[in-house]
């Protein structure tokens, strides 16, 4: 499991790493008072760009106290694709990325992924043709910190749609891009973006 924090990324492992490049941290959980103290010192690390926290223990709830040291945080948003095998993005706030937002009271994944990608980009015909691995990512908002769990979908539409950025959520472009120009996405948008684009490849790869 990968969560990221801006460029940096924490890896929740089962098991001990192999060899490690100098700017991986590696440590092996103890308790919950060393994830707090671990976390707030790669936090602060300008060095450190990966920590991995392992754990040979079979049970898993170590994992859960990770996440019990920040407020949750659920959305769901959609990879969509055109019959011209286009993928949409979005430009917020000078960074490409894939519309989502978060889970309204008593919405399901698949509602609020849906509902999403129609407000941010003026998509009214689309829909969901499968799941994706969902990203995570930390970022602090009025002072807590708070890990966001994203759920992803798959998604078909019609190129022939118009295209309506959601300006009062400072989208400021809908674009569909080409495999050929993904590069431009690529060197321009998040690490969980990025994550989702590459575990996609490799799946179309197989």
């Amino acid at each position: 499991m990968k969560i990221f924090l801006n460029e940096k990324s924490i890896e929740l492992l089962e098991s001990q790493p192999g060899n490690l490049p100098p700017d991986v941290r590696a440590i092996e959980y103890t308790s919950v008072k060393q994830l707090k103290k671990t976390f707030q010192v790669f936090e602060e690390d300008n060095y450190q760009m990966k920590l991995i926290i392992w754990s040979g223990m079979e049970d898993s709830t170590w994992k859960q106290n990770f996440f019990h040291l920040f407020k949750r945080v659920d959305a769901a948003g959609g990879l969509v694709k055109n019959e011209k095998g286009e993928m949409l993005f979005i430009f917020r706030l000078g960074k490409w990325d894939l519309p989502k937002g978060k889970l309204a009271k008593n919405e399901t994944p698949e509602e609020a992924a849906i509902r999403e990608v129609r407000e941010e980009t003026g998509l009214l015909e689309l829909r969901i043709t499968g799941s994706l691995p969902s990203t995570f990512h930390i970022y602090t908002r009025k002072g807590k910190q708070i890990l966001k769990q994203t759920y992803w979908f798959d998604m078909e539409a019609k190129s022939a749609q118009s295209l309506i950025p959601q300006i009062e959520e400072e989208i400021s472009e809908v674009r569909w891009v080409g495999r050929g120009d993904l590069e431009i996405i690529l060197s321009n948008t998040y690490g969980p973006i990025r994550e989702l684009l590459k575990w996609q490849d490799s799946k179309m790869a197989r």
